[in-house]
């Protein structure tokens, strides 16, 4: 059996592929290119014949080296923005959901106050226990070693996402009524109650993890 590795190493001696990327490359086409022989050899190939037939089938050292490199750089890119954004955004909508659910289900009246004949609605109890699940947002996304704007992003995701609904709504409600609809007390009370003042209550908890961790501005110091 042809030693593979050592193969592919003398083919790729000339790249100047990073000592943690060269290693996975290498043992992912010594792998590729091992199949393939014994696919050959499959077919009752003298080993020179299919060694040769082998070589023939990789064409291109460096394309595909390149091509391996940048599936994997891709790859692990996916994973760190899973990690430092997606997973501690979606545990943050997660627990503020849940939240407002149990304190619904638990029959917790909200306070309510009238403006102009509008009424608004605070759910206190929710809107204390919000600087939590700021803070696990924030915090998992400052484990990941994520830049400050993915750690605002996990930290509010909440108060974000009903920013986001409320401005859908607005073109609906300027079809309907015009610029009166932004001069109706209802859409800037609708954005007080559940964008501004959660958004506060969020970024309380979110605070504490908005900077590097030590772990993160040590890796930076040393690079």
């Amino acid at each position: 059996m042809p030693d593979w590795k050592r193969i592919v190493s003398e083919n790729l001696a000339a790249m100047n592929l990073a000592c943690g990327v060269r290693g996975e490359v290498i043992a992912e086409l010594a792998a590729h290119m091992e199949e393939i022989y014994e696919s050959v050899r499959a077919d009752c190939v003298s080993e020179s014949a299919a060694m040769e037939q082998t070589l023939k089938e990789v064409g291109n050292w460096r394309v595909l080296a390149e091509n391996i490199h940048r599936a994997k750089s891709e790859e692990e890119s996916m994973n760190h923005r899973t990690k430092s954004l997606w997973l501690p955004t979606l545990l943050t909508l997660l627990g503020a959901s849940v939240s407002l659910m149990a304190a619904q289900l638990l029959g917790v009246q909200p306070r309510l106050f009238w403006i102009r004949g509008m009424g608004i609605t605070l759910y206190w109890p929710w809107l204390a226990g919000l600087p939590l699940c700021g803070a696990l947002g924030a915090y998992l996304s400052q484990r990941a070693q994520a830049p400050l704007r993915a750690r605002l992003v996990a930290g509010l995701s909440p108060a974000l996402i009903m920013l986001i609904v409320m401005f859908l709504i607005l073109p609906w409600g300027l079809a309907i009524d015009g610029l009166q609809f932004l001069r109706l007390v209802g859409f800037g009370l609708g954005l007080a109650n559940w964008v501004a003042l959660p958004g506060i209550a969020l970024l309380i908890g979110a605070l504490p993890f908005l900077h590097d961790s030590p772990q993160a501005a040590t890796q930076r110091s040393t690079t």
